[in-house]
């Protein structure tokens, strides 16, 4: 690809040189200038690119109009059952992904997604919901396959499409995609989960399976640096670098808030019993989902080589919920939170919760 549109030293905020800079000859000096961090000789310390500093400046305007980090003011307004979850990860490795934007400094750079007004490093909310999802079902049904039984397997996908919803390429008569895939890794169990799914739903054995969404609502996480990772393909033949790719990056150390935020709407009306197990046990799947792919599948583009993943350790870590069964609360007792400060003290939270409201765990 070529640009037929160059401008040499734009003007304006970083974000916008960063957009303009493309020029005819070498524009990558000026955008490392941006973007990389240098090691100044004369101070002998390292120095962040000059768009780090331009996205400290957007998150402090995110927090003044409220978006970040997101929060639940009431949760007594939503139905029994609701919980909230939230916490503050350090990237134990840099954290890829792809921008949309097709105009960038030069085809060898790949940009790092950015929130299309404020420009900062976003891992979207549909990228959260569609990840955890692929980390339960891998987790809890493609490494059991072959110790759960066709009801148990079932049972299983069940839940999981309560919690995220309809499957990718569930359509009337055949399945493609994920649903495909499912229904592969233990095809006796295809019949078990359309009748519960049926049956929940109130549906006739001809409707197709309907489209509906999860319990689990995402939100999107900004995170606080940018950097470049370098790949150096190198000739064969002469054993020498050919042309560096540069991969912008969210690099290791940097700070993300993920939000989370579980709705039984499906429930409402339902004995309060049942709402308080269902919620209890959703929370522990979640709860473990997430200890799985933060510390140990990853969450970004190249996880497979061991890109995006964080470190057990989180800041500012929080659950409230609204589970039947505890006393309501008063204005000066709030619904409960818990907090924890590691992935390991959140499943065991999950776990001495549901020991204390259940009588033990499932």
């Amino acid at each position: 690809m070529s640009y037929d549109l160059y401008v040499e030293k734009p003007q304006g905020d970083v974000a916008t040189q960063l957009r303009l800079l493309v020029t005819r000859d070498a524009p990558l000096p000026d955008y490392l200038s941006l973007v990389h961090a240098q090691f100044d000789k004369t101070k002998q310390q390292l120095t962040r690119g000059s768009f780090n500093q331009y996205i400290t400046d957007e998150i402090k305007r995110l927090q003044l109009l409220g978006l970040h980090p997101p929060t639940v003011s009431n949760i007594a307004a939503l139905p029994p059952g609701s919980w909230f979850l939230q916490f503050t990860f350090t990237l134990a490795k840099p954290w890829i992904s792809k921008d949309d934007d097709p105009f960038y400094v030069a085809e060898s750079v790949n940009p790092v997604r950015k929130d299309k007004v404020f420009k900062v490093p976003l891992m979207s909310a549909p990228s959260w919901k569609g990840l955890l999802r692929w980390t339960a079902m891998h987790t809890r049904l493609a490494l059991q396959k072959d110790t759960l039984s066709p009801e148990k397997f079932a049972q299983e996908r069940f839940v999981q499409t309560l919690l995220f919803g309809d499957e990718k390429g569930e359509e009337p008569g055949q399945t493609k995609d994920f649903a495909a895939y499912l229904d592969a890794l233990k095809p006796e169990a295809r019949q078990e989960y359309e009748r519960l799914l049926r049956a929940y739903y109130e549906l006739e054995p001809d409707d197709p399976l309907p489209h509906h969404s999860g319990r689990l609502m995402f939100y999107p996480t900004f995170f606080d640096r940018i950097d470049v990772e370098v790949i150096n393909p190198h000739s064969r033949k002469t054993r020498a670098g050919t042309h560096p790719i540069y991969l912008e990056c969210v690099p290791q150390g940097a700070h993300g808030t993920f939000s989370l935020l579980y709705v039984p709407f499906d429930l409402i009306g339902a004995d309060e019993a049942e709402i308080r197990r269902q919620a209890l046990e959703d929370l522990q799947l979640v709860a473990e989902g997430l200890q799985a792919m933060f510390l140990t599948y990853g969450f970004s583009a190249k996880r497979t080589s061991g890109y995006g993943v964080a470190e057990e350790t989180v800041t500012n870590g929080l659950l409230t919920g609204r589970f039947p069964g505890r006393q309501a609360p008063t204005s000066t007792q709030p619904w409960p939170t818990w907090t924890f400060r590691s992935f390991t003290e959140l499943v065991g939270i999950s776990a001495r919760i549901a020991q204390q409201l259940q009588g033990g765990t499932r």
